[in-house]
């Protein structure tokens, strides 16, 4: 778990540098996002089956997946359908996701289950 936590924050500083950009692009964005959101939901796939296989139940993390993933699909479609001269002004929530959201469930949520994986040999 812990390789992946370092793989989803490389992969948020990779949506964060887009704020070094001069313009940024539709297909900017949205490439950043869509490979942000892949990597996000096979480790929350990964989490989950975890916290299953390993009966530690996560009712609260799960619903925080959920949010997020229904919050990113938002932003998404957001994106998707924004005027091509607006597309920058989506760049903020994308980093909020990316940046500020990964890092606190990192550091805060995901620590309530370490004891258990670790029971079990994960870690």
């Amino acid at each position: 778990m812990d390789d992946q936590h370092k793989q989803f924050l490389k992969i948020a500083n990779e949506v964060i540098a887009l704020t070094n950009e001069k313009t940024i692009t539709r297909p900017q964005l949205l490439l950043a996002l869509g490979k942000f959101l892949d990597y996000a939901m096979y480790h929350f796939e990964s989490e989950e089956g975890y916290f299953k296989q390993f009966d530690c139940p996560q009712p609260e993390h799960v619903k925080a997946h959920d949010a997020f993933r229904e919050r990113y699909k938002k932003l998404f479609e957001k994106v998707e359908t924004c005027p091509e001269d607006k597309v920058g002004e989506n760049v903020e929530e994308a980093i909020d996701l990316a940046g500020n959201w990964a890092l606190k469930h990192i550091l805060f949520m995901d620590k309530e289950y370490t004891k258990c994986f670790n029971e079990h040999g994960l870690k």
